[in-house]
């Protein structure tokens, strides 16, 4: 039988709050830490990339066209990637505007505070760019918000 002890995530303010446990990683590096100083530590934060808009339409081959409009500083940038997913996309959009990332780690689990019926999606990116690292998370209503959301977190973090 597998079963966890109560005390396993007793330092985990994701679970705490959430039920459900960070990943193994950034557990380790959130530990202790209470709810405000986890989202100001790893909370996708703003920075040097803004997203104005995102769109997704068919395109050939069942890949998908995305465009999407960017503010980088005083700059907006209008930029379109076809890809099969939006992850592949952003991150192309983003080197293609400066900010290299690598996707280390990527998490995703549904999640509603503790007495709602208000699911979101959860996403935990861990990125890195010229050898530092960063863990972003970022909770929406769908997945792929969640996704681009912490993404763009995390080049922040990495590029701020």
């Amino acid at each position: 039988m597998n079963t966890l002890s109560s005390t396993t995530f007793s330092s985990d303010c994701f679970a705490a709050r959430y039920g459900a446990p960070l990943p193994r990683d950034l557990r380790d590096q959130a530990a202790n830490l209470n709810w405000a100083a986890f989202l100001q530590r790893f909370g996708a934060r703003t920075g040097p990339i803004r997203l104005g808009s995102w769109s997704a339409q068919p395109g050939p081959g069942g890949r998908t066209r995305f465009d999407a409009t960017f503010g980088v500083g005083n700059t907006i940038h209008t930029t379109t990637a076809t890809s099969h997913g939006p992850i592949d996309a952003l991150t192309s959009m983003l080197y293609d505007a400066g900010f290299h990332i690598e996707i280390l780690n990527f998490h995703q689990q549904s999640v509603s505070e503790n007495g709602t019926h208000d699911a979101k999606i959860a996403t935990f990116v861990l990125c890195e760019f010229d050898g530092r690292r960063a863990w972003s998370m970022a909770m929406d209503g769908d997945g792929t918000s969640s996704s681009i959301r912490a993404i763009i977190g995390a080049a922040n973090m990495l590029h701020g």
